[in-house]
């Protein structure tokens, strides 16, 4: 689990709720994460932390204290009482309750004395202060105690609820994510699809950045490895020339596998110098993959166009592309096998 409480919880409506109960009981009361931040506390008073020499602890404490798994008390030397009570969500400690600030007996005058002497404080001053302080009678505080785990219990259940609500969303979220993401692109190579490729044209035909390019590769002898070593050794192939264009392609480019065999490069403020460029960069890495590789011989036909100049329609780009492709195809069928030279 990676959520806090306040992350579960209303932290407002809770302080706003607390604070009623402190204004109707004067027992302060407030939320403290399991990292001992208080998150907030209605009715502390500060006469733990009062004095020049502050020597009570029962606010550190409490924080530096609590139990996961039950109650967490502290009683200060002049006998005040301080309980935390676990909000536990999911088997995993997120927060306390707290409540404190009251007696179960009056204040004993000596202990008093000798804390307010400690702590710098005028006795008489400091006796007045606590007596303002509530004495909670023992059967009233099985009662308090009892309200106190309810409360953590309840604030749990809200905690569990919000937490299901939250992974319930993050999970709907993720998996509208992935549909999106499968839906424009190719599952066996992680490329963009074909939709998501007459999308990128159809962005192109409204963008007026030119010169624009687009070169079109075919997979040379994909079904040839598929009927003599299976389709296994043709995904393989397919994914080996997706790497090796995704790496040859610039940045600001979008490569896509449009067919079966096929794949598209969309590049904007692309020169033929710079497929000329990209060219290279591919048939070096088919190269070496084929020097590298035990597996069928990659090789790829490719053609390109370019539109510098207004109008253009990036349909009729992509049929001067794929047209030069073929005849490139062609060209290759004419030459030995393994000569991976650009044909411009």
């Amino acid at each position: 689990m990676k959520y806090r409480f306040s992350d579960l919880a209303d932290i407002s409506k809770l302080q706003e709720l607390m604070g009623s109960l402190y204004w109707l009981t004067d027992i302060a009361i407030g939320i403290i994460e399991a990292d001992g931040t208080f998150l907030f506390c209605a009715g502390w008073r500060g006469l733990c932390t009062a004095g020049t020499q502050k020597t009570c602890d029962c606010h550190a404490y409490i924080s530096t204290h609590l139990d996961p798994v039950s109650y967490t008390c502290r009683q200060c030397p002049t006998g005040m009482m301080h309980y935390a009570c676990p909000i536990v969500v999911e088997g995993e400690h997120l927060a306390s309750v707290y409540i404190g600030g009251f007696f179960t007996e009056p204040p004993d005058e000596v202990s008093v004395s000798l804390d307010a002497s400690n702590r710098g404080l005028d006795p008489a001053e400091y006796r007045k202060a606590l007596g303002k302080f509530s004495v909670i009678p023992p059967m009233r505080l099985t009662l308090l105690l009892k309200y106190l785990k309810d409360q953590a219990n309840m604030l749990a259940d809200i905690g569990l609820q919000r937490l299901q609500q939250m992974e319930a969303l993050n999970s709907l979220r993720l998996n509208e994510e992935r549909l999106h993401y499968l839906s424009c692109h190719d599952p066996l190579t992680d490329l963009q699809n074909r939709i998501s490729f007459e999308e990128g044209m159809t962005a192109m035909d409204n963008d007026s950045t030119l010169p624009v390019a687009l070169m079109i590769m075919d997979l040379d002898g994909l079904k040839h490895v598929n009927d003599s070593l299976g389709h296994p050794a043709g995904d393989s192939l397919l994914r080996a020339a997706a790497k090796i264009l995704m790496k040859s392609a610039p940045p600001e480019s979008t490569v896509s596998r449009i067919g079966g065999d096929e794949f598209a490069i969309l590049l904007p403020n692309a020169s033929r110098n710079t497929i000329t460029a990209i060219q290279r960069r591919i048939f070096a890495e088919i190269e070496q993959y084929n020097a590298a590789s035990n597996h069928p011989a990659l090789g790829l036909s490719i053609g390109f166009a370019v539109a510098d100049a207004a109008p253009f329609a990036m349909r009729e780009l992509f049929k001067e592309a794929d047209a030069d492709m073929y005849r490139n195809k062609g060209l290759r069928s004419q030459q030995k096998r393994g000569s991976n030279e650009p044909f411009r």
